[in-house]
């Protein structure tokens, strides 16, 4: 329902505040259904927003114009509709009419808007700057200003963090900065930068000048994709059984609580947890004294399945991780190949590609820095391991990116 949602032209922090408030009112499945259906058949309307600017090149080519508002107009913009102008000084502003069905994807329209003004300033002389916007949108009937930073879009590489990575940048550039700065731009980006640089990303790292070409892709590129996917289904069990590890608390304490308790990694935490749900499914986890998820049982009935019958799963979510992947890099060849940036999969693509993206940058940065290993030897271990999982080896699914 929620990708309908997306896909009709809901923002997805509208869609999440829609869901907070279903979760806060304990609504039934028959209760989203039916506010979903209310959502998907009301019809779109019309938004005034804000686009308040601190520095303001070239003035003169902007008071001509019809969204224009001089600072006096802008202050009296915002008090005219309820918001608070302490700290506001702004050298101008636009006030744009959108369409949209609500505050947040007209929020995302204006955004475009601040995206193409401070794109062209960069071709002014540098002694004139470029356009400032402020950090945030107003817009009318909304009762709290918006940020100008889009919400990221889910690539997280953890690794850089906890593995203290962050800022050791000095000696040769590597193959990793490069990668990693290629997809920069797919957590908060234009999209169509986001696109191809998030996919040059995965192309620079997982691809081999003695790559045959692909049977069913002309370029044979593709299989960049089919190599991050493994990576990615490969960490997929323990990155869950870990989330569960943290999550099972009883409120009397059992004795998988104290062993995760007690657990020096969280490798053998997921170990814990898998030899349970093996052992007794999906009831082995108790999270009566964690705060409520509604995610926590479905993970778990997911992961009880997983080690149950670990290959025939595992299948299931690379195709799913491979399609998705497979996608973005075609969504890449129709942006630089075909031009075309204004594509109507544009949008999904990088919304389901974009943490897998990160997930699979994530794996790769810690196996190069962990063991020194490349990034095509991680996906050949990853694709052998897919082959091997339960088998006569005995590799369990929390060791399908250890070293054998």
């Amino acid at each position: 329902m929620a990708s309908h949602l997306l896909d009709l032209g809901y923002s997805a922090s509208y869609l999440k505040a829609w869901a907070k408030d279903l979760y806060d009112t304990r609504a039934t499945t028959a209760d989203i259904a039916d506010s979903a259906a209310g959502l998907a058949r009301t019809p779109a309307r019309s938004y005034e927003v804000l686009v308040a600017l601190e520095k303001v090149p070239q003035r003169q080519l902007a008071e001509p114009l019809e969204h224009w508002y001089d600072k006096g107009k802008v202050v009296a913009w915002l008090r005219e509709h309820g918001h608070a102008t302490a700290g506001v000084r702004p050298g101008g502003g636009f006030v744009y009419r959108f369409t949209a069905l609500d505050p947040f994807s007209a929020a995302e329209q204006a955004r475009q808007m601040v995206e193409r003004m401070t794109a062209r300033s960069q071709f002014l002389r540098k002694d004139r700057g470029g356009v400032e916007p402020f950090p945030y949108l107003w817009v009318a009937g909304h009762a709290r200003p918006i940020p100008l930073d889009p919400p990221a879009r889910g690539a997280d590489v953890l690794t850089l963090v906890n593995e203290g990575h962050l800022y050791q940048v000095a000696g040769t550039r590597s193959r990793i900065d490069d990668a990693l700065e290629l997809a920069a731009a797919v957590n908060r980006g234009p999209m169509a930068p986001a696109v191809a640089g998030a996919w040059a990303a995965v192309e620079s790292l997982l691809m081999h000048p003695d790559d045959p070409k692909g049977e069913h892709e002309r370029s044979g590129k593709a299989v960049a994709a089919d190599r991050m996917a493994a990576i990615i289904a490969c960490s997929w069990p323990r990155a869950e059984l870990t989330a569960l590890a943290h999550r099972h608390k009883p409120r009397t304490k059992d004795a998988l609580a104290r062993a995760v308790t007690a657990g020096v990694t969280n490798q053998e935490r997921a170990r814990l947890v898998a030899e349970a749900l093996h052992t007794s499914g999906a009831s082995a986890l108790d999270f009566t004294g964690a705060s409520t998820k509604y995610s926590d049982r479905p993970a778990a009935q997911r992961m009880a399945d997983l080690v149950k019958n670990p290959r025939p799963v595992l299948g299931d979510v690379a195709g799913a991780f491979r399609i998705a992947l497979r996608r973005l890099y075609r969504m890449r060849n129709i942006v630089l190949h075909g031009g075309a940036t204004q594509g109507v999969a544009l949008e999904a693509s990088l919304r389901t590609a974009a943490p897998l993206v990160g997930a699979g940058l994530d794996r790769i940065v810690h196996a190069t820095y962990a063991e020194d290993l490349d990034p095509l030897d991680l996906a050949a271990r990853a694709e052998v391991a897919l082959k091997l999982v339960n088998g006569e080896t005995g590799l369990s699914v929390v060791d399908l990116l250890e070293p054998v």
